[in-house]
């Protein structure tokens, strides 16, 4: 944690690894996805006295430029022409995504600190437009939004020069602009002579042809010359030069060798070797444009199956980084445009309203009541849409990359229980293809979007694997108990499924033929998880109806939801509509799409409900799946019979990916062994026909 705390810290003076907001690629990339991926899968690294070490001179770091530097950058202030926020002070100036700026003011001096060069329409921080127009239920009007809007921007700063030089301010054709150095009206490029001075552009922006660069003698403004907020003390402007690389050097040296001793403990080249091929080779057809090859690439890696793996490596890690890793390059270099770029969302869809209410919660305060007394859209991805925001800025990356991870839970709850079934080889074929079937079938447009289903089915996937590990701790049914409120949270519908996590204090070795004879499996069973996990979901379904109460005065989880009109039993429909929307409802999630159609990319899902089925009919070899995912399934396909979704295709098959997806692999290496047995066995007795004829011709009996 004091890890996490170090490097997202704001940090006064500007380098490329400086804190929040991560709004560079270099610190996007390493902050926010590589720290997270070492802390998950290699935490062993922050035991060792190096390692604290640098955490320790780090958060001293970070305190001392809190205390005694002033914010590098400078102010800008954005003044929109019409009202832009819900519940907004009138006249109040709107807030980026920016916790350096007056964050937690009801009218801020500064909505945001420039600390880079705005190139383009997206550079600048203006998300705000994502929250027009300031009435509730209401949609902006023409004049609300680019091209068509008005924004007056103030930004003012100081500039410390040691030797003359020019200033040159690059600004787009849809601005009009005044620059003011020490209150006297410059033009776009002047002599500047040394010393401190005051810098004020003034500024009115139209339509979407937006650029502003300051440069120094050519030159990228600042990288050349230190600039802030506010005017820099002596001691300031004496150790700015040469000060910002203590931070960016103790970063760096954390995250190096913490990913070299990740390395160490691999230490297998094949492995290595294939991860590095696999992941490059993903990057550059990304990078190449070719998007839809990179799309079938992630399904070849499957092919890791056939590398040959150290004993010690055929687990969860050595699966992380053999799918994961090249996985997270696929999300990682396919976000890339969003870095830094804030994202004009549509408007009146869920994502909108996801968006808006987030903005209500961070930056206007409503952290309980979430931006809403009722939640007509889902609860949860509000508050998880803000903290992504906080992280990485205006820019929506941050949902790609928590899409990612998501999907990764997935794919390794898949691997978890298939390696246990199977082995390691099989269990890698699972890990790929709920992704194989996410990126290459309907569901692929869903990442990185801001829609709710893929978190949920991530905290179910998340839950999952810590219920499995609650056999032997304690600590990790408590966190799979969590995981799954928060998975009911993300989307009520997956109520069920989340119950259905307790299923896990079943053995995995448990198959489904052995469930008919409680003997074999009754001692074996986890029981602090199979009635922890329910028991901390009730807690939260019961602080859930209460936070309803205390807004509406009714105690109830679906008042003021879409359950109303959603569910698949409405009065008065006859027997015959509520079988066929029934159907159609199941058969939407069993094909990935809406409506239901054949999709070869979703016969995973449909064959792993097909072998789920199958196996609890009895039929020979498959009564051999592993009971708790066969049961889980069940769970995971429960809230099709009782909501019925619609609008973005796939979103609602998205939980059950992972679970069909092992138990396909499962029938697949039951059918693969069974076919292997049958072969063995007519060898011996080819073999044994053999001999006998050999000993008969010599005489033998």
């Amino acid at each position: 944690m004091a890890a996490a705390a170090a490097l997202l810290w704001p940090d006064r003076i500007m380098s490329a690894l400086d804190g929040l907001p991560l709004d560079r690629v270099p610190e996007a990339i390493l902050i926010g996805v590589l720290f997270p991926a070492l802390w998950v899968f290699h935490p062993r690294f922050l035991k060792t006295f190096f390692a604290r070490a640098c955490i320790v001179a780090l958060v001293a770091w970070k305190a001392l430029s809190t205390a005694a530097f002033v914010q590098d950058g400078w102010c800008v202030r954005l003044e929109p022409v019409r009202p832009f926020a819900l519940r907004a002070m009138p006249g109040a100036a709107p807030h980026a995504w920016d916790l350096r700026a007056d964050w937690r003011a009801a009218d801020p001096a500064c909505s945001a600190v420039m600390t880079r060069s705005y190139d383009g329409f997206d550079d600048f921080p203006m998300w705000f437009f994502n929250m027009a127009p300031a009435t509730d239920g209401g949609f902006p009007a023409r004049e609300d939004r680019p091209p068509y809007a008005t924004v007056g921007m103030r930004v003012h700063g100081f500039l410390d020069v040691r030797a003359p030089g020019r200033l040159q301010m690059d600004i787009g054709p849809d601005i009009e602009a005044v620059v003011q150095i020490d209150g006297r009206s410059v033009g776009t490029d002047t002599e500047v002579a040394p010393g401190v001075h005051i810098v004020a552009v003034e500024a009115r922006l139209t339509r979407n042809r937006w650029q502003l660069v300051p440069r120094w003698n050519g030159h990228e403004l600042w990288s050349s010359v230190p600039a802030t907020v506010s005017y820099p003390t002596r001691a300031n402007r004496v150790v700015r030069p040469w000060i910002r690389w203590i931070p960016l050097g103790l970063v760096a040296t954390l995250l190096t060798t913490w990913a070299l001793s990740m390395l160490a403990r691999i230490g297998d080249v094949r492995v290595i070797a294939w991860t590095a091929a696999a992941s490059a080779v993903i990057a550059w057809l990304i990078v190449a444009d070719r998007v839809e090859l990179a799309r079938f690439a992630v399904a070849g890696l499957a092919a890791a199956a056939f590398v040959r793996v150290h004993p010690r490596l055929r687990n969860l890690f050595g699966a992380f980084v053999m799918v994961g890793i090249p996985w997270m390059v696929f999300v990682v270099v396919r976000s890339l445009p969003e870095v830094g770029h804030y994202v004009l969302y549509g408007v009146g869809h869920d994502y909108w309203g996801f968006q808006r209410n987030a903005y209500q919660i961070v930056m206007q305060g409503y952290w309980l009541e979430g931006g809403a007394r009722t939640f007509y859209f889902q609860p949860l991805y509000r508050w998880i849409a803000g903290l992504l925001h906080v992280v990485f800025g205006d820019s929506s990356v941050g949902e790609w990359y928590w899409d990612g991870a998501c999907l990764l839970a997935g794919a390794l709850l898949a691997f978890r229980i298939v390696r246990t079934y199977a082995g390691f080889r099989w269990g890698l074929a699972a890990a790929v293809t709920p992704l194989a079937v996410f990126v290459l079938g309907t569901a692929r447009d869903l990442i990185g979007l801001g829609l709710s289903e893929i978190s949920s089915a991530g905290f179910i996937s998340m839950a999952a694997l810590s219920a499995i590990a609650g056999r032997r701790r304690r600590a990790a049914v408590i966190a799979a108990g969590v995981l799954a409120t928060l998975a009911f949270y993300s989307r009520l519908n997956n109520l069920i499924a989340a119950l259905g996590v307790a299923l896990f204090a079943l053995p995995l070795s448990v198959p489904v033929r052995a469930l008919i004879r409680p003997p074999e499996w009754w001692r074996r069973v986890s029981w602090r998880t199979a009635f922890g996990v329910p028991a901390i979901i009730g807690v939260g379904v019961l602080l859930f109806a209460w936070r309803t109460y205390h807004y509406t005065g009714v105690f109830s989880v679906v008042y003021g939801t879409q359950f109303q009109s959603l569910k698949v039993w409405q009065p008065g429909m006859s027997l015959s509509d509520v079988a066929g929307r029934l159907t159609h409802s199941v058969m939407m999630v069993l094909t990935v799409n809406d409506p239901p159609r054949f999709d070869v990319y979703a016969l995973p899902v449909m064959a792993g409900a097909i072998a789920a089925i199958l196996s609890v009919a009895g039929v020979p070899r498959l009564r051999s799946l592993p009971s708790a995912a066969v049961l889980m399934f069940f769970a995971t396909i429960a809230g099709a019979f009782v909501a019925y979704g619609s609008a973005y295709p796939g979103r609602f098959s998205v939980h059950a990916i992972p679970i069909t997806s092992a138990l396909t692999i499962c029938a697949a290496a039951s059918a693969t062994r069974a076919v292997h047995r049958k072969r063995v066995s007519e060898k011996d007795d080819e073999a044994a026909m053999g001999w006998g004829v050999t000993a008969r011709r010599s005489g033998g009996t």
